[in-house]
């Protein structure tokens, strides 16, 4: 222990008894253990805290029956009246029995926050406890624990605020029952559920409801949504039919479109869901997102998409772009010409390296051309795009007399140096006069596939705007 630790432990000491069992009962579970091996003021002292976080027991110990003990002997031990927060996170399945005496140790104690999570483990945890009955939860996330409501009439959850299911067996009937006796419900987080066809958001009548997530549900249809103070929006799937009644309030949407298995152009959906997050501040999304605004060229006649949409408040964009894909650098900023009061921008393009040489040297042909496709995508150069580019984008850009006067921070993410990445930066460096910091972050272990510095183009790009910084991450 360093002296200034021995000194602040010698305050302890001073203190009366039961101001330090007052003080043990605000700690943390794992501030006190650690507490209660260093100091033998603490050693003796009652555990009553009201936050048991066992969320690292799996750092503590690799064996889980290890872990269950360690957990039993807080709960042996714990002298407090109350406990406002149990969390539990374990890598296998087995304990029911001890975890559902937790729980209902937890309940007697008017327990406020219940987050179990066994995401980890192979199979979903069934615990004989009726969460829907608990009168005191203000937050419950389960995560690949069954949850159900008996007879979709819940006896308790009157004062929850926050619900989170994962793995889930999710009905009409129980999401109306959520929403009927769940009148402060605030947050609503839905991942990897079980649903088929229509998720509809009754909150109608609730003041209070701002932040809906709706994440790897590929069975879904359509989400209907009837939330008028709901403020944030994150969907991260197939594009599916999205209808908000009102997004008065809406401020910030995160959409992580990913693709169909098979071909299939969402691009239509897109479009008709687009109405609904013009008027957003912050906004995260995908090439897919884009690629529903991109010009088409065929037969070497240009074809417009339909509908021009304006994202008059838009202040936050980042975009992360999925191979394959028809879009360009310059398709971003035909979007963000309609973006007046933009202030950041973050261009997130993946890059990974190739399969070591020793391991490709044994592949058959078929799965060296399939590694070869792979690390294609991975790297994301838009080389299949770049002759796209030279005839009917180069000349536009550069041409480009759009002025984002607020913009004044861009990131691009996975730079390797290329030319046509150059041509974005140029873009930004000449359209944006409030422009602050320009970043780019380059692969640290990936200077083989970079390309060689076009020093000229650099130097000039610096010498409008000297603050560009490049590093390797």
């Amino acid at each position: 222990m360093t002296k200034s630790s021995n000194k602040q432990m010698k305050y302890f000491y001073n203190l009366p008894e039961d101001l330090v069992v007052r003080v043990s009962s605000f700690l943390p579970i794992k501030s006190l253990s650690k507490n209660r091996v260093v100091s033998k003021l603490f050693r003796h002292a009652q555990i009553r805290s009201l936050d048991l976080d066992f969320s690292g027991i799996s750092s503590v110990t690799q064996n889980q029956s290890d872990a269950i003990n360690i957990i039993q002997n807080v709960f042996n031990k714990h002298e407090g009246s109350e406990i406002n927060r149990f969390v539990l996170c374990l890598k296998e399945i087995g304990g029911e029995e001890s975890i559902t005496s937790w729980i209902n140790t937890c309940i007697g104690k008017n327990i406020q926050e219940i987050v179990l999570d066994f995401s980890k483990s192979k199979d979903v945890m069934e615990i004989s406890i009726d969460f829907s009955a608990i009168e005191t939860l203000t937050v419950l996330n389960l995560r690949w624990c069954k949850f159900e409501i008996p007879n979709n009439s819940p006896k308790g959850l009157k004062l929850l605020r926050s619900l989170s299911l994962m793995r889930t067996n999710v009905t009409k009937e129980m999401i109306n029952a959520i929403f009927t006796n769940c009148n402060d419900l605030e947050f609503l987080e839905l991942i990897d559920c079980s649903m088929y066809g229509l998720l509809s958001i009754p909150a109608q009548n609730h003041k209070k409801f701002k932040s809906l997530v709706v994440s790897s549900m590929p069975y879904l249809m359509d989400i209907v949504s009837c939330a008028p103070t709901l403020e944030y929006f994150k969907y991260d799937g197939y594009v599916t039919n999205v209808i908000f009644l009102r997004t008065d309030a809406l401020k910030e949407a995160n959409l992580n479109y990913t693709r169909y298995r098979r071909i299939y152009d969402s691009s239509e959906i897109v479009v008709s869901n687009m109405k609904h997050y013009t008027k957003v501040y912050v906004l995260t999304t995908t090439n897919i997102f884009l690629e529903a605004l991109t010009k088409r060229y065929v037969g070497g006649r240009r074809l417009e998409r339909k509908g021009t949409f304006k994202f008059e408040n838009l202040t936050d964009f980042k975009i992360f772009f999925k191979a394959p894909t028809l879009c360009t650098l310059f398709d971003i900023v035909e979007f963000l010409k309609n973006c007046p009061k933009l202030k950041r921008v973050v261009i997130d393009v993946p890059f990974s390296l190739s399969p070591p040489p020793l391991f490709t040297k044994w592949l058959p042909k078929v799965i060296k051309k399939f590694f070869s496709w792979y690390v294609q995508i991975q790297n994301f150069t838009f080389a299949h795009r770049l002759e796209f580019w030279q005839i009917h984008h180069k000349e536009e850009i550069e041409n480009n007399n759009s002025h984002l006067m607020f913009l004044n921070e861009v990131k691009i993410i996975g730079y390797k140096g290329h030319w046509h990445e150059l041509d974005i930066v140029e873009f930004f460096v000449k359209n944006a006069p409030s422009l602050v910091k320009l970043e780019l972050q380059m692969p640290k272990n990936a200077k083989t596939k970079v390309h060689a510095p076009d020093y000229g183009r650099i130097n000039f790009i610096k010498s409008i705007f000297p603050a560009i910084k490049v590093t390797e991450v």
